[in-house]
């Protein structure tokens, strides 16, 4: 909990929305089963966080609201990084959420006939809908899937929304760069026997293939570094390092997008030790100095940008440049 509270306490765009109450206008004491108690809490502890009187805060009332809002957080039990984070935004976003009386979800197909353009633009119409607010403004990008039949080559594509990018990692040990992941992720997978999707075209089954690109790219992006799998709950966690440049991490080749796609690192959330008994660590840099600070529960330390790749890195933040 305390490392992930320390990447998103160095998410600017998200500390600045809490330091200056632009939140307080946006509850929604309507829908959200929280009725603002998550984000006025998480408000608290990030105002404490910055304060210059350099006390250490006690997130304990932090923790009291997250675990009303999901209990599977309850206890001192070690939880997994990725879902508290997730859990926490999805609270977070909840308790802003702009939209006050939620519509049904539309479920029927998106008209394919339409442009690529206008089919993403309808998909995200529809999530935004029932789902905007600040926290979607920053963390929330969309996916593009394109099925392609192997027969008459025609193309479908649909569209889903994500808050973070899980990406198995290509290698067992030694070093691998991000890139290699995401070459991974992005690669063509072949859809065949019982996989086989009904093609638009032939309407039958046929042989496809199906490739995800990154069609929105969110202002901040969450890259989780998938080192336990879950077919292998026993086995020890991948100790690769996943190399990538803290600066100018250029997603071009992964996405549709003509506007910027430059990314710059400024958190990392590392864990160490095994499945069972492990411990979570930060690094994260100081957004007017650039300074990179090592936070390792009440204990934060000056720390040289050279050290913060490891093979503990487990959840990446970057922003947009």
């Amino acid at each position: 909990m305390n490392s992930v509270i320390q990447c998103l306490s160095n998410t600017k765009l998200l500390t600045n929305y809490l330091l200056n109450d632009e939140h307080v206008r946006d509850i929604n004491t309507t829908n959200s089963s929280m009725k603002g108690s998550l984000i006025k809490a998480f408000a608290t502890v990030i105002k404490g966080l910055w304060k210059s009187n350099g006390r250490v805060v006690d997130p304990s009332s932090l923790k009291g609201a997250v675990q009303r809002f999901a209990p599977r957080f309850s206890g001192y039990n070690q939880e997994d990084s990725q879902e508290f984070l997730r859990y926490l935004l999805e609270g977070l976003h909840e308790d802003v959420n702009r939209v006050i009386t939620k519509p049904q979800p539309i479920h029927t197909e998106i008209d394919s006939s339409l442009s690529v353009c206008e089919q993403a633009m309808e998909a995200w119409k529809r999530y935004i809908r029932r789902d905007d607010s600040h926290l979607v403004d920053l963390f929330v990008g969309q996916l593009k899937s394109t099925l392609r039949c192997s027969d008459c080559n025609h193309e479908s594509v649909t569209f889903e929304a994500f808050w973070d990018l899980s990406l198995g990692i290509p290698s067992k040990s030694g070093e691998v760069s991000l890139l290699d992941c995401l070459d991974t992720f992005t690669k063509e997978e072949v859809l065949d026997g019982d996989e086989m999707p009904t093609c638009e075209r032939c309407k039958t089954r046929r042989k496809s293939t199906k490739r995800y690109t990154l069609y929105r790219l969110p202002k901040i992006l969450v890259v989780h570094l998938k080192r336990f799998s879950p077919s292998e709950r026993s086995r020890n966690k991948l100790s690769t390092t996943v190399t990538f440049p803290l600066n100018g991490l250029n997603l071009s080749r992964y996405t549709d997008s003509v506007s910027n796609t430059s990314y710059n690192c400024y958190a990392i959330s590392n864990h160490s030790g095994t499945l069972y008994s492990g411990h979570y660590t930060a690094y994260a840099k100081h957004a007017q100095s650039g300074q990179w600070h090592s936070y390792n529960d009440s204990r934060v330390s000056k720390c040289s940008s050279s050290n913060v790749i490891s093979n503990e890195a487990y959840l990446l933040f970057f922003e947009l440049s």
